[in-house]
């Protein structure tokens, strides 16, 4: 059974509405130094979600009533989008919005070929982690495996850097 949380140690940066996971030796002069702003320390709950075509960009599905009137919901309908949701457009997806309130989408509306998302505190999809390592030897070096749950594989794209890297560049 696939998770919809996760947990992880890190400092969690943020610009506009995309953020980066930062851990590792350097991860506190880095946020220090990039005067992002800073919306999580320590443990950091990521929520699985999707991407919206339009603002507010993030969406956290708890169930769908397809076309058909079927119920989908949990885990399953992360399963359910890539084919269905081409299928049966209009069919109604339930969860929480940007702000944290049950709210109600179209399936037209998500953007699954850039989902699932992971996403901090119902507005703030996280793009990545980065390891912070002062001895790396390429300024920024993409890491194919995380040791994450699989779905928060597809969503989380992960990195190591020095100290020196250039974050914006990963948005």
């Amino acid at each position: 059974m696939a998770q919809l949380t996760t947990t992880l140690n890190g400092i969690c940066i943020v610009y506009d509405f995309r953020a980066l996971l930062l851990t590792g030796a350097g991860a506190e002069e880095v946020a220090t130094r990039s005067k992002w702003e800073v919306v999580a320390r320590g443990e950091v709950t990521l929520t699985l979600g999707v991407a919206l075509f339009d603002r507010p960009f993030v969406f956290m599905p708890r169930s769908i009533i397809t076309e058909r009137n079927q119920t989908i919901e949990g885990e399953r309908v992360f399963d359910w989008l890539p084919e269905g949701g081409y299928r049966m457009p209009r069919s109604e997806v339930f969860g929480l919005n940007a702000h944290g309130r049950e709210s109600q989408i179209f399936a037209r509306d998500i953007d699954i070929e850039a989902s699932p998302i992971a996403v901090l505190d119902y507005g703030t999809w996280v793009i990545g982690i980065v390891e912070i390592d002062p001895a790396a030897p390429d300024q920024l070096q993409r890491i194919d495996q995380l040791d994450l749950p699989e779905r928060f594989r597809k969503a989380l794209k992960g990195y190591r850097a020095r100290s020196d890297a250039r974050l914006e560049k990963l948005l």
